[in-house]
């Protein structure tokens, strides 16, 4: 009989041991509840050091009580069970959070930044801007006669061609750089330490490839699609003019007014925003000059 009390002791102390280990094993995702959980697992220890205690009690005597051997068992397995579980809601809970992060940050159907990702990087860089004195670029592109594609092959096909169009861009970007998607066809790309000539070559670099790529379907279509590119930069002695919650809608602003002249002027080009090319456009809207 004293041989089973100690294999039954000693089977409790293997699985409180246990529940310690699933305790600290589930601190990388317990977030703020780290505190509490490590001292569950410091209540779990001191319990196997009482075990053990019971342990060599019974082995050097024969003094021991038959219910606190099968109650030591018995709650050694229901905490281990316990613990198991509560492990696993927790490692959901931050699965899901992940989730929750992923698709905050991305764009759900091409993998590209989201709009508020996007933004919240440009806004980033031009706090950085301030400090490394370096300048900044943007360009926002937009797929020349999207509709076009939707209208005749489908709305699945026009999505794959969303899909394509972000792997090439995505391939001509260096490690750095940021591309994102702000809705529909349209794109931006964050070009941090790019002047507005290096931000020419980028986008012309990205417009033409876009152009030479043959855009592949699931359906067997083969499309070949152009885009149009605005290009607007932020300098470093421009970086504190107006505050920096005006820069960046003035930043995109200028892209925006840069990509839309690209296809007045006739599509598949870059065009880099300029005081210039503001007023022809106020002008051309018909608003008189201030």
């Amino acid at each position: 009989m004293k041989n089973f009390v100690i294999l039954l002791y000693c089977v409790s102390l293997f699985v409180q041991t246990g529940a310690v280990i699933l305790c600290l094993s589930a601190f990388r995702f317990l977030g703020k509840f780290r505190v509490a959980w490590f001292i569950l697992a410091t209540g779990f220890f001191l319990m196997i050091g009482r075990r053990v205690t019971s342990l060599v009690d019974v082995y050097s005597s024969d003094r021991y009580h038959s219910t606190d051997v099968v109650l030591s068992l018995l709650i050694s397995i229901f905490l281990l069970v316990g613990i198991y579980s509560i492990r696993n809601v927790f490692r959901e809970l931050e699965n899901k959070n992940n989730e929750l992060i992923k698709l905050n940050r991305f764009d759900f159907l091409t993998q590209a930044l989201s709009r508020a990702e996007i933004f919240k990087q440009i806004e980033a860089e031009i706090e950085r801007v301030e400090r490394s004195r370096q300048p900044l670029s943007i360009l926002e592109l937009d797929i020349d006669h999207f509709k076009r594609v939707n209208d005749r092959y489908g709305h699945q096909v026009g999505d794959e061609i969303l899909l394509s169009l972000t792997q090439c861009c995505q391939s001509k970007l260096r490690l750095n750089d940021q591309f994102g998607r702000i809705g529909g066809e349209e794109f931006l790309i964050l070009l941090p330490d790019t002047d507005a000539s290096q931000a020419f070559e980028a986008a012309e670099r990205i417009r033409n490839y876009v152009a030479e790529t043959p855009h592949c379907t699931q359906q067997g279509v083969t499309i070949h699609i152009t885009i149009s590119i605005g290009i607007s930069t932020l300098k470093h002695e421009l970086s504190g003019h107006g505050g920096r919650a005006e820069l960046l809608p003035q930043l995109l602003n200028r892209a925006d007014e840069a990509m839309y002249h690209a296809k007045k002027m006739g599509r598949n080009q870059s065009v880099i925003w300029s005081e210039a090319l503001h007023l022809e456009n106020i002008v051309d809207a018909g608003v008189p000059e201030q």
